[in-house]
């Protein structure tokens, strides 16, 4: 049975990297970043909310196709509305997937600590881009932006992602057997 996985947490939690890691070890397995389709569209500076509307749109189409052929995907999301979350969890359903919802959990220390690493030393090119977007003086208020989501999805597995990005991958694998 193919799987969809949706990892969430505040940006700079490491949610690419671990879609990334978790497709790694998957055959075939889609790691889909909608902040890359994002800024793949042209002039989405103009217009950061509308591409990023745009890309949503665009990573439910790829989804679709990859579980239409019974494959996995990892998304790694920062989302503080439902609304997304949804659609993915429909998706699923919709290709008779399993549906996995996992936050990271990492606290405002920890937080800002990886914001201030990625401006100094971006490893993804949207790193500097996003480094203009959330400062590190932001941890506490993009973790509390996730309340929400805890109170209105409370099937999602939240995971500690304080430490070693293995630890956490070994952590998300085991919620997702």
């Amino acid at each position: 049975m193919a799987r969809l996985v949706l990892i969430n947490g505040a940006p700079g939690s490491g949610k690419s990297t671990l879609a990334h890691a978790l497709s790694d070890r998957t055959p075939m397995a889609l790691a889909l970043d909608i902040d890359l389709i994002k800024h793949s569209i042209g002039g989405w500076e103009a217009d950061p909310i509308a591409s990023g509307l745009h890309a949503r749109r665009l990573a439910l189409a790829l989804a679709d196709a990859q579980l239409r052929s019974g494959l996995d995907v990892f998304v790694g999301q920062y989302l503080a509305r439902t609304e997304f979350i949804e659609q993915l969890h429909d998706l699923a359903r919709r290709h008779s997937a399993s549906f996995h919802e996992i936050v990271l959990d990492v606290d405002a220390d920890h937080l800002a600590m990886r914001l201030r690493q990625r401006v100094q030393s971006p490893s993804r090119p949207e790193h500097a881009v996003n480094g203009r977007l959330v400062a590190p003086a932001d941890a506490s208020r993009l973790i509390a932006s996730l309340t929400e989501v805890r109170g209105r999805r409370p099937d999602a597995v939240w995971i500690d992602a304080n430490g070693e990005q293995e630890q956490t991958v070994a952590l998300i694998a085991a919620a997702i057997r």
